[in-house]
This record gives structure tokens, C-alpha cells and sequence, in this order.
């Protein structure tokens, strides 16, 4: 028995969209947890496009996207 994984493209884009804007909205109101939620967004789109994951493609990609986030967000957040 064969299991074959098929997801649409509409699928596909209503994730990225999902995750893109929760990590978004992290970025700005809780940074703190930025980065375990863009690891789970990360292997989540990877998992939907690519059969098997590259693990080291997607960590180095999850570092580079948690850190950009965050430095945006120390960038814009007010001085306290």
C-alpha cells in the first residue's frame, strides 16, 4: 500500500497566507513566542510543499525569518 500526498494550490496559498499573517502580527504585539510559532509555520508550508522535507533548508529558513521579524519589530517598538 502507497500513501501519495496531494494538496491543492489553493490549499497551499491559504496556508501561507495564514501563517505569514499570524507571524506577522507576532512580530509587532508578541514577539516571544515569534519564533516557536514561525518553526511551526515553517514545517507546516513544508511539509504541504515538499515530499521529503530538507530539515537543514527549513531550520536555516525559520532562522533567517524569525530574525528579520525581530529585528523589525526592535526597529519599530517605542523606547519604555
Amino acid at each position: 500500500m502507497t500513501y501519495m500526498k496531494c494538496t491543492c494550490n489553493k490549499v497551499k496559498i491559504a496556508t501561507a497566507a495564514f501563517w505569514l499573517s499570524t507571524m506577522f502580527l507576532l512580530a509587532f504585539f508578541s514577539p516571544m513566542i515569534l519564533i516557536p510559532v514561525s518553526f511551526l509555520a515553517l514545517f507546516h508550508i513544508a511539509y504541504l510543499m515538499l515530499d521529503p522535507v530538507p530539515l537543514p533548508i527549513v531550520l536555516s529558513f525559520v532562522s533567517m525569518v524569525s530574525l528579520s521579524f525581530y529585528a523589525v519589530y526592535m526597529k519599530t517598538a517605542p523606547l519604555s
